[in-house]
């Protein structure tokens, strides 16, 4: 049982990995020359059609999602208090986002009673869009360029990734939140638990 449980925390890293992509080799842009002009033009998006964005994101969602129930069965199977699974949900405002969002794409929308979250939260917008992170120490930089036949050049200490996201809003529209920051924020959450049920060992931030 720890295996399988294992196992789904891997399709979830495994899932979160298929939605990243740093190799600057496929992230090219397009590179128009003529007699008149010369223009780059960049999207990220890498040749994914949108139905391909769309099975990426709600891939990840899924994955995240689902660990609810196996964990709740492992732990009725090993002594556990299984509460722990639905005290971190509650607690996880971005876990109960990632819920009602799989909620809604297995049963439709909108979600009964706002869904777990309340927020009625539905994702709009996916797409691929490059993502530049510094660190935290003072003076960290990352800056991109685009070099020799459009290949991006990343210059400075940060970390630079292009990464499947979309914006996830209420049912008014208003904007929630950006899925992949969501989305890791909810695996956060899962590994805190993880640790706690001896799972996972502990890292440092842990």
């Amino acid at each position: 049982m720890d295996d399988a449980i294992l196992q789904r925390i891997s399709r979830i890293y495994a899932a979160i990995g298929s939605i990243e992509e740093d190799d600057p080799q496929k992230l090219k842009a397009t590179v128009i020359q003529t007699d008149k002009i010369k223009a780059v033009f960049q999207d990220f998006r890498g040749g994914f059609s949108d139905d391909d964005l769309s099975n990426q994101a709600h891939s990840v969602i899924h994955n995240i999602a689902n660990l609810r129930d196996h964990l709740r069965r492992w732990a009725s199977h090993h002594d556990q208090d299984k509460n722990k699974v639905d005290d971190a949900v509650d607690n996880c405002p971005q876990l109960q986002i990632i819920k009602d969002l799989s909620n809604n794409d297995k049963h439709g929308y909108p979600p009964r009673d706002g869904g777990h979250s309340g927020k009625c939260p539905q994702l709009n917008e996916i797409t691929r869009v490059m993502r530049l992170q510094t660190q935290a120490n003072k003076g960290s930089m990352i800056a991109m360029t685009v070099g020799t036949g459009g290949v991006p050049k990343f210059i400075g200490d940060g970390t630079a990734k292009a990464v499947v996201t979309g914006d996830v809003v209420d049912n008014d529209g208003n904007r929630i939140g950006d899925l992949y920051e969501i989305a890791n924020k909810a695996v956060e959450a899962w590994e805190s638990l993880l640790v706690d049920y001896g799972l996972l060992a502990a890292t440092d931030g842990t």
